[in-house]
């Protein structure tokens, strides 16, 4: 496009100078300084910089020329073709709507002043050839500023599919980088687990097994003296060898459990319950209201750990024999509540399995409640926060 724009200057300039008679000096001089001009002019708008910096300076240039041509050949009107190319190229580079309307009214001052000087000098207007080269300025000026919203909106298109892509980049890497931390948190998760089925294990199974060891060492000692009572020991050995295997198999569980990607708070639950039922004999009652999905993975996890430890408790120390599990999630907050029927106690001790549920509870900003009677079984309440999470350190008043 800009290789005719060039040429429409040299065509029209040649033109001129064909209608040069009797070889007026002024004439052509003027036509050779107006094609030197017309040339750089061209060349410095379209390969050079410095076009984008000063395109109203240069194109303001062509148009004085280009008008000039108006007072040196009345009557002639092909200069206006070249106002249709200056047109537009200033309607494609103009980010100025001021600019734009600064360049008309000058044209049309100028334009007027050329109508009268060339009435002056032939007595003719010539409406008809300057109203239908006007009508093709207006067209040309009006086909530059669809150019050039077309080239803007696409410009603009293709800034927006960058910044798009870089974003679509960017939220790729923090997605990739947010699922490595999420293994790492689990990963974590898990050996804090057993870390504590461990500790649990050396507290609760090393306990009995060595208590087993002192009573068959007993036992060994009494089948002689006494055989009685000897047999009484082993029974209780035998009972002891029991507990000890089901904490094995629960502990073991557990492990097994954690070795899942996915831990499914109904799923889980209700195999954990099963699970006592059949080893242990408690029954229990399992009940949740509200959206499951609403839960986040770790508090879930928290949860059924939770259970699984209060359950342990209400059967290891509580003889319980029944139990009532139930979950509350609202849109702020999940509740949860177990409640067995065990001895209970006077005074709530918390031992290492209660203080562990404490700290699962609090390092989600939750809180948890002990509820307790002689007789009267043992109660738990764990409340986590959804929507707000806040700590208490020292005393606020």
């Amino acid at each position: 496009m800009s290789l005719i724009r060039l040429i429409m200057f040299i065509f029209i300039s040649y033109f001129y100078y064909t209608a040069v008679d009797n070889n007026i000096t002024i004439q052509v001089t003027y036509i050779i300084s107006v094609l030197i001009i017309f040339t750089i002019n061209h060349f410095l708008l379209t390969a050079t910089s410095f076009g984008e910096k000063h395109y109203p300076i240069l194109i303001a240039i062509d148009l004085v020329v280009t008008m000039g041509y108006s007072f040196l050949f009345p009557g002639i009107t092909l200069y206006l073709i070249l106002v249709d190319v200056c047109a537009v190229t200033l309607f494609l580079m103009a980010k100025d709507s001021l600019l734009i309307w600064i360049f008309s009214i000058s044209f049309f001052v100028v334009w007027s002043i050329s109508m009268g000087y060339t009435y002056h000098i032939t007595g003719n207007l010539s409406i008809i050839n300057n109203l239908v080269n006007l009508l093709f300025v207006f067209f040309s000026a009006i086909v530059g500023r669809l150019i050039y919203k077309l080239t803007s909106a696409q410009e603009k298109i293709t800034h927006q599919y960058d910044q798009l892509s870089e974003s679509h980049q960017e939220l790729q890497d923090a997605h990739q980088q947010l699922h490595t931390y999420s293994k790492q948190v689990e990963e974590l998760t898990l050996i804090q687990e057993r870390n504590r089925i461990s500790r649990e294990i050396h507290d609760t199974v090393g306990h009995k097994m060595t208590a087993l060891l002192m009573q068959l060492q007993l036992a060994k000692e009494l089948r002689d003296l006494d055989p009685k009572k000897s047999e009484a020991t082993i029974e209780l050995c035998e009972g002891l060898a029991r507990e000890a295997l089901n904490e094995i198999r629960l502990s073991v569980r557990t492990l097994q459990e954690d070795e899942g990607t996915k831990h499914s708070l109904l799923k889980t639950t209700r195999k954990i319950l099963e699970d006592y039922q059949e080893m242990t004999g408690l029954k229990s009652d399992f009940h949740i209201t509200g959206e499951l999905s609403q839960i986040p993975p770790s508090i879930q996890l928290n949860l059924i750990r939770i259970i699984q430890e209060s359950v342990t408790n209400a059967v290891r120390h509580g003889q319980a024999t029944k139990c009532n599990v139930s979950i509350h999630i609202s849109s702020s907050k999940i509740d949860a509540m177990i409640k067995d029927n065990g001895t209970g106690a006077i005074d709530v001790d918390p031992g290492f399995g209660l203080s562990n549920m404490r700290e699962r509870v609090y390092d989600h900003g939750g809180t948890i409640m002990f509820e307790s009677k002689k007789d009267e079984g043992f109660i738990i309440k764990v409340t986590f926060p959804l929507k707000e999470i806040s700590w208490k350190v020292g005393d606020v008043k």
